[in-house]
């Protein structure tokens, strides 16, 4: 959809040329949307260094900071790849002033923070937020922040250490198709003497080995890259805080950010980009040959690239953005758009279509399709379609309407109705902004030159509806601009297919993809140059948009309480947000309603589900979901398309308790659009399903390779797989080979009589909340209840809730399931610990959270940091009706499973000595009120307030004040509270025993390597008893059977 693809152009880069930087940028006013309440101010510091200010007035506790660096992995030397990467991690590995390696992650995690960061091609972005703590915390954190740029480290022990960090998380994606494509594209049509063709993430040869080859110092090289690129000229930061900690004075704030980022040295340097800006970035003959490739995943896709160069009329396409238009159009899936004639000759499930790779000399537009089996076998004359479209795109000038409703979409979205971020997504889009379009287009459009269209110096914050005088014609010779070189002489075609396996020639060098490249005949050059009139074909410009909504249907209708502005004290965050209550209660229905007096916009969500125990049941039935569910969101995708470019949605889900439609958006044509939808899905269920054999056929292609991308997904999430089957009982999950098995088997037949079963019979729950009135409210399930027409049944024939199996419990051992990696050439280990807590109410509940936010930290830095297991350390709590799960995950490339589940253990174990018996009470408080924070930090989108009610309305608790009941009973814990905890639930010496399992994956190759996991280990004994077990994948039906007539 258009809209969404306003919001990437806050990545577009500014032209190659040195930005001009105003001597004063301070009195700058930033342009804001609408029901944006946040102060914004620039702050230019001695060093030139510019700093955004935001303060938020809502009652909101969280605050952050991003910097973002113009230096990327385009910047790194030719002999030392990836340099980039490896700078952004060595930056939190201390500083002079903090030199501890450890210490901001746990300063941050102690008031419920975290940080990260990311090196894209041409910036590197840290940031960091907090959930909680006052003046003194906040400017502390900022300090400490401040300190990466002015005084890193770079010990010589943590260079070492994290080339090992680097290696594991390159190890992570070597299996991952799109960082081989990405790759692949730079090794094929890239000019190699461009920065773009180098490998930048790097790994341990790269970073190691070969710099030791070539007699390089690496630290000498980290230290060189800072001092070269780390300077105050080519850095931007933002800085989003409560108003409350300034008292609402932005000038408070600057002697804050003075003293984070004032010792910042400003080298005034040239931008990077400038060295490359004459270098051609695409080689001269890609346009003569398809690049075919074997993937990793069952993919069959088809990319057209055309590159477009920046050097000039950059400001231009910033504040046009006329690929917006164009994606609009090649990219629409209505009647006589590229993806419906490619779907009626069973060619293409899907067409994409946007800006693609960005640098500051050029970005890509590129055109992708989904393929099918046959559209495989004809996708030269796919690519001949596509190029039918963009001629007649050329030829036919586009109606007025087309660009007039891209513009009214975009201008809702994204600006007049645009939602309210958090602030860390605030400061995380704001600071690379700056320099990205502030500097280039004006730093007072910073917010709205990204977000809107037709954008202009003297543009107002007020919603438009149409464009300036001028406007649209602009806008018009600018796609025609665009036009003129999309043609094949421009275009860098690809096609992804296993098929293509045994057929291919070369091998990409980092990540090992096999290709070949396939060269373009002149005679299917010409074809494609002088392709077919598009309307022989049936394509034509979209028609008009009936769904987009009125100016007068854009009303609200309630009456806003607002809240008082500055943080929000300890009374107001515990006083309970209103629930929604019922206004219908029968037979038939059970219906809970709240109308909007918060958020203020035209928008509502409607949720409906029919609890019934006709949709799961088994395997089969599990299969048949997802066939009824891809077939009917297909069938209605043309009708419900302009609907979703027009902001409304609705969701098709079917459940283990039963079938649930999900509809949001404006409110003004949301309840026609729901009548719709829900008639066609039940009481005309036949008129979506497949039409033939060959569309059956398409879906069942669809989902099997769909589902065969789980095989080759991470080791982590495989042992997170086997842990969840053996902790969540049938209906509630079925083993994903049970699923494919049967969705080999599904035929026409059984398909129309489970469409017809799913809606026969059930009872009706409902949530409708937003800007509607409690009569039409009542109105629209009426309606939506003709729709479903299906016999109330009983509450006695409900299907039964969810409840976890409980793991044993057991002293002095682990239960263990041990599985071989599906992937044989992922030569990753990974771990999953899982401590099963079953202690019931809010005490238990709360406990193990701040347990967790107390473990966060400690875990990543011993693991991931200083033993340097691998990349990808993490801890959390989750929630499986009444239990609390601690998880503890660790994926590796350099150690074996069993040595992983050996250190997990080993720190739980020490944990308490070394950790929770050395905080104090203070350190305790803390940490409790960073979860008190979170729980009850306001709401900032209606969609997340009705996402939290409908969790209980689900559940069947009905506890809709729950983040303020768990918060009282946070308000008394204590240190001996959690050590009890501790003791009762997590212990190794718990004096019950406790319900711990570790779930193990063991790699085919690599050097993580261990003995190849049974299929079965028998136990003779059964399941049911404490005793510690030890499973293979094979056992899991048998475990769970049994467990399961325990509960």
């Amino acid at each position: 959809p258009p809209a969404a693809a306003v919001a990437a152009a806050a990545t577009a880069t500014a032209a190659a040329v040195a930005p001009t930087i105003p001597d004063v940028w301070d009195a700058i006013e930033v342009l804001s949307p609408p029901s944006d309440p946040n102060t914004y101010a620039y702050h230019t510091l001695a060093n030139g260094m510019q700093v955004l200010m935001v303060l938020d007035p809502s009652p909101a506790s969280s605050s952050a900071a991003c910097v973002a660096v113009r230096a990327g992995a385009t910047s790194d030397p030719p002999s030392v790849r990836g340099l980039a990467h490896f700078c952004e991690h060595m930056l939190f590995l201390g500083t002079k002033k903090y030199p501890k390696e450890d210490e901001f992650e746990a300063f941050l995690s102690a008031s419920g923070g975290s940080s990260n960061a990311y090196t894209s091609s041409e910036d590197t972005v840290y940031y960091f937020d907090l959930s909680s703590g006052g003046n003194a915390v906040f400017n502390e954190a900022l300090d400490r922040f401040g300190s990466f740029f002015s005084s890193p480290l770079f010990t010589r022990t943590a260079t070492d250490r994290e080339l090992n960090a680097i290696n594991s998380e390159h190890a992570k994606n070597l299996q991952n198709d799109s960082f081989r494509s990405y790759q692949l594209e730079k090794a094929t049509v890239v000019n190699q003497a461009h920065p773009y063709s180098k490998f930048f993430t790097g790994n341990k040869k790269t970073l190691l080995d070969d710099t030791r080859a070539a007699g390089i110092d690496l630290r000498e090289q980290l230290v060189q890259f800072y001092n070269t690129y780390y300077s105050a000229n080519l850095m931007t930061a933002a800085v989003v805080i409560p108003s409350s900690l300034v008292d609402g004075d932005v000038k408070k704030l600057i002697p804050v950010v003075e003293k984070a980022f004032g010792d910042v040295p400003n080298l005034d340097i040239s931008p990077p980009e400038l060295k490359w800006a004459d270098v051609p970035a695409f080689i001269a003959a890609a346009n003569l040959f398809i690049v075919e490739a074997v993937p990793v995943q069952e993919l069959r896709q088809l990319s057209i690239s055309f590159p477009f160069s920046t050097i000039t009329g950059t400001e231009m396409d910033l504040r046009i953005k006329p690929e917006l238009y164009l994606s609009h159009l090649i990219g629409h899936e209505g009647k006589g758009s590229i993806l419906s004639l490619l779907k009626s000759k069973g060619w293409a499930n899907s067409v994409s279509a946007g800006r693609g790779n960005t640098l500051s000399d050029f970005f890509t537009f590129e055109v992708g399709v989904d393929l099918t089996e046959e559209g495989l076998s004809h996708y030269t004359e796919v690519i001949g379609v596509i190029y039918s479209y963009i001629d007649m795109l050329r030829k036919k000038k586009a109606p007025d309407y087309t660009f007039d409703e891209v513009l009214w979409a975009a201008e809702l979205s994204f600006w007049r109705f645009a939602p309210n971020l958090s602030a860390t997504t605030a400061a995380g889009e704001l600071a690379p902004a700056i320099y990205n379009y502030g500097r280039s287009v004006g730093p007072g459009l910073v917010i709205a030159g990204p977000r809107r269209l037709d954008v202009t110096d003297d543009m107002t914050k007020a919603p438009r509806s149409a464009f300036r005088p001028g406007g649209r014609e602009e806008a018009r010779k600018a796609i025609s601009g665009m036009l003129e070189k999309m043609v094949p002489e421009n275009g860098i075609t690809s096609v992804v297919s296993k098929s293509f396996l045994g057929l291919t020639d070369k091998v990409e060098p980092v990540y090992g993809t096999d290709y070949r490249n396939r060269p373009i005949s002149e005679s299917l050059l010409k074809l494609w140059d002088s392709p077919e009139a598009a309307s022989r074909l049936g394509m034509d410009y979209p028609r008009r948009n009936v769904f987009l909504p009125t100016e007068s249907g854009l009303a609200f209708r309630g009456k806003m309480v607002l809240a008082e502005t500055g943080s929000r004290g300890l009374e107001e965050r515990m006083t309970p947000v209103p629930p929604p209550e019922v206004i219908r209660s029968d037979s038939r229905w059970t219906v809970r309603f709240k109308q909007d007096n918060k958020f203020g916009k035209p928008k509502a969500y409607l949720i409906f589900e029919l609890v019934t125990g006709e949709a799961f049941v088994n395997a089969k039935d599990a299969a048949l979901s997802q066939f009824y569910t891809v077939a009917a969101t297909d069938a209605l995708n043309e009708y419900a398309y302009d609907a979703t470019l027009a902001g409304m949605s609705y969701t098709l889900q079917v459940l283990p308790r039963g079938v649930r439609i999900t509809f949001g958006g404006y409110n003004e044509k949301l309840g026609a659009f729901a009548s719709y939808i829900s008639r066609k899905l039940a009481i005309e269920s036949d008129s979506v399903l497949p039409n033939s054999a060959r569309e059956l056929e398409r879906y069942r292609d669809e989902l099997l390779r769909g589902s065969a991308s789980f095989y080759v997904g991470q080791p982590y999430s495989h042992a997170i797989y086997f842990s969840k089957l053996l902790v969540t009982p049938e209906p509630f999950t079925f083993p994903v080979d049970g699923v494919r098995e049967a969705l080999r088997t599904i035929t026409m037949q059984d398909l129309k009589e489970y469409s017809k079963k799913l809606w026969r019979r059930g009872r009706g729950e409902a949530l409708i909340q937003g800007n509607l009135l409690q009569k039409e409210a009542l109105e629209v399930v009426q309606e939506i209840d003709k729709a479903l027409n299906f016999e109330a049944a009983d509450e006695a024939e409900a299907p039964k809730r969810f409840r976890a199996i409980r793991l044993p419990k057991v002293s002095g051992g682990v239960s263990l399931i041990r599985s071989s990696e599906f992937n044989k050439e992922n030569n990753n280990a990974a771990v999953q610990v899982v401590i099963q807590c079953d202690g019931k109410g809010d005490k238990n509940h709360v406990l193990i959270e701040v347990i967790s936010a107390i473990i966060s930290e400690p875990f990543y830095e011993e693991l991931r940091t200083r033993q340097q297991l691998g990349y990808i350390v993490s801890s959390g709590v989750k929630a499986l009706e009444e239990t609390r799960n601690l998880n503890l995950v660790v994926q590796s490339t350099i150690a074996p499973a069993e040595k992983l589940t050996t250190k997990v253990l080993g720190f739980l174990d020490a944990f308490r000595k070394d950790r929770l018996e050395k905080l104090t009470e203070a350190d305790v408080t803390r940490f409790v009120k960073g979860v008190i924070e979170r729980k009850t930090d306001p709401e900032k989108d209606l969609i997340i307030e009705v996402t939290r009610n409908w969790a209980e309305i689900v559940s069947g608790r009905y506890k809709f004040d729950r983040p303020q009941a768990e918060a009282a009973v946070l308000l008394e814990v204590n240190k001996s509270d959690v050590l009890e905890f501790w003791d009762k639930f997590i212990s190794a010496k718990a004096p019950s025993g406790r319900r711990i399992l570790v779930s193990e994956v063991v790699p085919e190759v690599g050097a993580a390597v261990s003995e190849r996991p049974q299929m079965s280990y028998k136990n003779p004994s059964g399941y049911t008893g404490n005793n510690p077990l030890r499973l293979g994948a094979d056992d899991v039906e048998s475990y769970r059977r049994e467990r399961q007539q325990l509960e």
